[in-house]
């Protein structure tokens, strides 16, 4: 094994002492606003490019304004203020008591204001009612007064009409004040026209289910019949004398998924269908006024087929097909450009990258190639000739932002630093904000003209060098075959600081307690340059307290590329706790390290992998707490198991020897379950069949139950309650 320690310089050293800084408390991580406070949220462009406005809070959340940056000349100033925002858009902790509600809001992004075409309004949506704000006037009238349940607004293209969701159905209205008008017909809890199930946001990055021709003249929808789809019991036990029980549509492993239909509507309501079928159609999008592009995906996820159908005349035509012998990605890097091409993004050399058709199928060049991943497309300059998109190339652990000809020469970075950015390109390609931040740097933003590169810093949340903090080391591992495994490691101040990071040291020094936190699997990497808030936090302040902390990246996490995520395919576990034992061993080597005391945690699908490793490498592990655990394979949802595991009717034995619960009378060491009561996404289901097994087993185990909360246990109070309470159970069963 070939081993390489890196130390990721992360900043400049500042002017103070380790003496003057200040030691990090539980206090200063679960803060109202953040430790860093708040952040610009809700960050769009104007449609003429003028503006990029952003919803900034005050420090403790309650309060809020919309803010707009002027590019020119970076000057920023209030668009809307907090009386009027607050009745517009209010404070979803504050107003929506529901805590699933909060969570699709906050999980999808789902947008809480839109800009009109003509840049001169901005359309709000508050509990279901529609706002519109003239911004020449600076005053607020209700859309539709008399209409709720209202979501997924948009202005028609020209401006004229506004379109909405109600009642699983699209209707329209005139922008300029008129009657509502229900375009489709038939919708229902199980017949969605235009709105959206569970699983298709949850797993596809699907966020509306109908778009708008560039024309106005008609609209494309997304129906999703669920009739056949299972239901799961959601329950809240807190009402009194009896617990409210809702039932969820949710297609389990295995089961039926909802049925996915291509329709067409115009402004009369003249509906009519596209003729395709496929078990998923994960993007709908207009090509040009009069032709639609769909991706279709089978139900094993291994063949997506980009088709073109033209409304006039209404013809289908089938352009090209991604293939893989285990499953494709479904993104979102598909762009038409002139002279009937297609931009497209393909992981067929096993990385992500760019290619040019034409619209007959036929391939015209790779744009960009390497052992790296493109990560997003953001934006295409089609009459200058240049792609805008965020790579890995530099280092898989950052990203950066790159432009290439489409021709593809000529690429070039356009960040220079070390640490990772995203990037909002202005209509008119222009400028682009630029959010950049590091392991121990929160997001700075700030907006940079294309011509020149000159950039303009318009918002820098607090530092965080008043606290001190850890400068973790980054550690590259040679799995077996070559397979990159990656390590993050948080050194506890207390060991010696004259150690060197390898076995050669002396063995007389104090040995610590290593808290190793993991996800394992695809496209899920725990270690990143960029800034992740209150968990890295916490981290931070248990190695203050004594423990070695370390992150683990196996080959399918570590983000090199698809041809190394595959090795799990139909086998997930096994291949993972190959490397973490490899990790393990490389950690057990440090000489500050107390190799028999060895902890593990990990967060949904790291609680799997939490609880799989518990019962399978006892040797390793002696303590594990797994917060929302995805337990059994057969418990989760169609889309994401099948991508990896397949379909449990042709794939029986690998789903009972991948799931936990099938282990659990091999359970060694201290293991806790942490769950939320209302969780929708991994249903509690998991964590109560795995107490079951281990029951049967007659293992003693701990299980931590909160209730009415959702699978990303949110709250300010509640959070510093969970990390507690992991913090509480480390202590006891790995602090001697």
């Amino acid at each position: 094994m070939r081993r390489c320690i890196v130390l990721l310089i992360l900043f400049l050293l500042t002017p103070f002492t380790a003496a003057q800084k200040k030691a990090l408390s539980l206090n200063d991580i679960f803060v109202e606003g953040g430790t860093p406070g708040p952040l610009p949220q809700e960050g769009k462009w104007s449609p003429d490019g003028k503006a990029y406005s952003y919803i900034l809070r005050s420090p403790d959340g309650s309060k809020g304004d919309l803010w707009a940056l002027n590019p020119v000349t970076g000057a920023t100033r209030i668009l809307i203020d907090n009386a009027v925002l607050s009745q517009l858009n209010p404070n979803i902790d504050k107003t929506i008591k529901d805590e699933r509600e909060k969570e699709r809001l906050t999980r999808y992004s789902v947008a809480g204001y839109i800009w009109s075409p003509d840049s001169r309004h901005i359309l709000f949506t508050s509990s279901g009612h529609l706002y519109l704000y003239d911004l020449d006037s600076k005053a607020a009238r209700s859309f539709l007064p008399d209409l709720g349940g209202v979501k997924d607004p948009k202005f028609s293209p020209d401006g004229k009409w506004i379109s909405f969701v109600k009642d699983f159905d699209i209707w329209i209205a005139p922008a300029a004040g008129g009657k509502p008008r229900q375009l489709t017909k038939g919708g229902s809890k199980n017949v969605l026209n235009g709105d959206l199930d569970w699983v298709y946001p949850e797993e596809l990055d699907v966020r509306t289910g109908y778009h708008w021709s560039p024309d106005s003249r008609h609209i494309v929808f997304l129906q999703l019949d669920q009739t056949d789809v299972g239901e799961t019991p959601i329950v809240d036990f807190i009402p009194k004398p009896h617990a409210i029980v809702e039932m969820q549509k949710y297609p389990k492993a295995g089961g039926k998924n909802p049925k996915p239909r291509v329709g067409l509507v115009d402004l009369d309501g003249k509906q009519s269908w596209v003729d395709v079928a496929a078990e998923y159609i994960p993007r709908i999008e207009w090509a040009d006024a009069k032709t639609v592009a769909l991706q279709l995906l089978n139900r094993h996820q291994n063949e997506l087929e980009l088709v073109l159908f033209s409304i006039e005349p209404r013809t289908l035509q089938r352009v090209l097909k991604e293939r893989e012998k285990e499953w494709v990605n479904v993104k979102d890097d598909l762009r038409f450009l002139s002279g009937e091409k297609i931009l497209w993004g393909s992981e067929r050399d096993g990385f992500n990258h760019l290619y040019i058709y034409r619209r007959d199928g036929k391939l015209v060049r790779q744009v960009t190639k390497g052992n790296w991943e493109v990560t997003a497309l953001n934006s295409v300059d089609d009459p200058n000739g240049w792609i805008y998109f965020t790579a890995s190339e530099k280092s898989p652990i950052e990203r950066h932002a790159y432009r290439i000809h489409l021709d593809g020469s000529g690429m070039q970075r356009l960040s220079q630093d070390n640490a990772s950015h995203s990037v909002s390109m202005d209509p008119t390609n222009s400028y682009y904000i630029n959010t950049v931040s590091a392991l121990l740097m929160p997001p700075q933003y700030s907006c940079v003209k294309v011509s020149d590169s000159s950039s303009t810093v318009f918002f820098k949340p607090k530092a965080l060098d008043d606290f001190d903090l850890i400068t973790p080391e980054i550690v590259d591992l040679k799995a077996d075959g070559g397979a990159p495994i990656r390590l993050m490691i948080l050194k506890p101040p207390q060991a010696a600081e004259t150690s060197p990071p390898g076995p050669s040291a002396t063995a007389t020094e104090r040995k610590f307690p290593v808290l190793v936190y993991i996800y394992g699997g695809p496209h899920a990497p725990v270690i990143n340059n960029a800034y992740s808030g209150e968990r890295f936090l916490w981290h931070q302040w248990m190695a203050h307290r004594g423990y070695a902390v370390a992150y683990i990246d196996d080959r399918t996490s570590a983000i090199p590329g698809h041809r190394y995520e595959t090795a799990l395919y139909k086998k997930f576990g096994f291949t993972e706790l190959k490397d973490h034992r490899e990790s393990v061993k490389y950690l057990k080597s440090l000489p500050y390290v107390d190799g028999d005391r060895v902890g593990l945690w990990g967060w949904s699908g790291g609680g799997y992998t939490t609880c799989f490793n518990m019962c399978n490498a006892g040797d390793l592990f002696k303590v594990g707490v797994a917060v929302a655990p995805l337990t059994d394979f057969e418990d989760y949802d169609t889309i994401w198991t099948e991508r990896y595991m397949g379909l449990p009717q042709e794939n029986k034995k690998a789903y009972e020897e991948s799931s936990a619960p099938t282990h659990a009378a091999k359970l060694a060491g201290k293991l806790l379950l942490i769950h939320g009561t209302s969780d929708d996404n991994v249903h509690i289901q998991n964590s109560i069949q795995m107490a079951q097994k281990l029951i049967d087993a007659g293992k003693i185990f701990d299980i931590f139950l909160y209730p009415r909360k959702t699978h990303s246990i949110s709250g300010t109070a509640t959070r510093r309650h969970l990390y507690q309470k992991i913090t509480d159970y480390f202590d006891q069963y790995l602090r001697r």
